[in-house]
């Protein structure tokens, strides 16, 4: 009844990998254990089973909105209130433990145990359907991280946490009342209301000290965490080394793991990892630029990061070691623009343009409105009217147009390929263009408009613009920060 194959995987350490046939005796395999969560040693682990109705149930119910977005706490419950039954078999396919005996099940893993429910109490049972952490648990959990599972349990009842090892010894971590797990690490917070941290090994590598204590998510993981203690925010490593004293109004991260630090002045600076000062504390706020990889290193050489910021009011860019790139002289400037070349929507004066990442002008800023950038034709839109230019700045359309559409798939589906058009309405009277400004088609109907773009024309004036011209958008006016 089973098939047994060695995987080798390139540590050069071969794992035994147990893999059951889909269907034993007529019941239904409800999970099998990721290699990350089986134990050392996992030969003749029992088998978790279900009905064929139940694993009919698990499928509807684990494609719900509602199951997607859940906590793995929600998620157990609904699946114990689904009505689908659970069942344990041994290698020869004997019951361990029958169906009926619990409402919810988990496949066995860490110190060859199991996590099991019934009527909303957790307990753990061993290899043989034997309970050995009684049924007297509001919630218990391996904590993992996509494949990383821990080498701990965590067991809580009421406003306690227990932290129990694979053998499920207490480890002696006292006074946890709630938890969460965030990139790898386990945060605990005490009656007191202060954060600390524990590995997955359920050793506490931070105490209970802060009151918030985070990794800020970035493009790149930041080396520590923001700390704030008596009303001061800090930066500490995962052994609670101090890296930056608690003397900040506030830290947050942009790409690349950068930290950046908010003074009691509100200017912002940023450190090197050896604490040494990479962007003095000038600034009224620093963002991450989204330049590819390969042009940064292509056209600028020497240089790691560049950052957007703001000066006195106004916005450019400068690099990570503080020379001015694109002049500190704009009202807005996004850190990218979608689907085109590694450019920057920018504003001045209420106007919109496009300029390079070296400042220089490639659409001027005399529009209302810039549209992205489709095949190589842009939206633009100037004293209520609109038109269309090119990426090199060539009028393709003017600006007389009542409405526009740029009718060009983002993406080919299929062997039949769309012709990509301009869609535009000019005093009640619509037309299409082929992308070069010639005429295709004049008087078209109104009731093929409506069929074709009525989802269009029916999205919040203005119907035919993107907010994301909006949306990446780094405007003047400093950071937000809430007390």
């Amino acid at each position: 009844m089973r098939n047994v194959f060695f995987a080798f995987f390139f540590f050069a350490i071969p794992i035994v990998v147990i893999c059951q046939k889909n269907n034993i005796n007529n019941y239904e395999i409800v999970q099998k254990s990721p290699l990350g969560y089986l134990p050392t040693n996992s030969k003749k682990l029992p088998i978790l089973v279900t009905t064929k109705e139940g694993k009919r149930v698990l499928a509807t119910l684990k494609n719900t909105v509602a199951y997607l977005n859940a906590t793995k706490k929600q998620k157990n419950l609904m699946i114990a209130q689904s009505g689908a039954k659970f069942a344990y078999l041994d290698s020869n396919n004997n019951f361990v433990v029958p169906f009926g005996i619990y409402d919810f099940a988990d496949v066995f893993g860490l110190g060859r145990k199991a996590i099991v429910a019934s009527k909303g109490k957790y307990g753990i049972i061993d290899e043989y359907g034997e309970l050995v952490l009684p049924l007297e648990y509001d919630f218990i959990e391996q904590p993992s991280i996509y494949s990383n599972y821990a080498n701990i349990f965590l067991a809580t009842k009421q406003n306690e946490v227990t932290v129990f090892d694979e053998y499920l010894n207490v480890i002696p971590t006292k006074g946890i009342v709630s938890y969460w797990v965030c990139d790898e690490n386990i945060y605990v917070v005490n009656k007191e209301n202060k954060v600390g941290l524990i590995d997955f090994d359920g050793k506490q590598i931070i105490p209970f000290l802060y009151d918030t204590l985070y990794q800020e998510p970035s493009v790149g993981r930041i080396p520590g965490f923001i700390a704030k203690k008596d009303g001061f925010y800090g930066f500490v490593s995962n052994k609670n080394e101090i890296i930056q004293p608690f003397k900040y109004k506030f830290i947050y991260a942009i790409k690349n793991g950068i930290v950046v630090f908010v003074d009691l002045n509100n200017k912002v600076g940023i450190f090197h990892q050896d604490g040494k000062i990479m962007i003095p504390f000038e600034y009224d706020a620093i963002y991450s630029t989204w330049y590819n990889y390969y042009y940064l290193k292509k056209e600028f050489p020497n240089t790691k990061n560049i950052f957007i910021v703001e000066k006195d009011g106004k916005i450019g860019t400068i690099d990570d070691k503080n020379n001015v790139i694109i002049p500190i002289i704009y009202d807005g400037l996004s850190g990218w623009v979608e689907y085109g070349p590694e450019d920057h929507f920018v504003k001045n004066n209420d106007k919109y343009g496009i300029i390079s990442p070296k400042g220089e002008i490639i659409i001027p800023i005399e529009y209302d409105y810039v549209g992205l950038p489709q095949n190589g034709v842009i939206a633009v839109r100037k004293d209520g009217k609109y038109g269309v230019v090119s990426w090199q700045n060539k009028e393709i359309l003017p600006c007389i147009y009542d409405k526009l559409i740029l009718d060009i798939p983002w993406f080919d589906f299929g062997e039949e390929k769309q012709t990509p058009k301009i869609v535009v309405s000019q005093q009640n009277i619509w037309k299409y263009y082929d992308l070069e400004g010639n005429l295709l088609q004049s008087n078209v109907p109104l009731k093929e408009i409506k069929e074709k773009y009525d989802y269009i024309l029916n999205w919040a004036e203005p119907s035919n613009e993107n907010y994301d011209l909006y949306r990446d958008m780094k405007l003047k006016g400093g950071l937000k920060i809430k007390n």
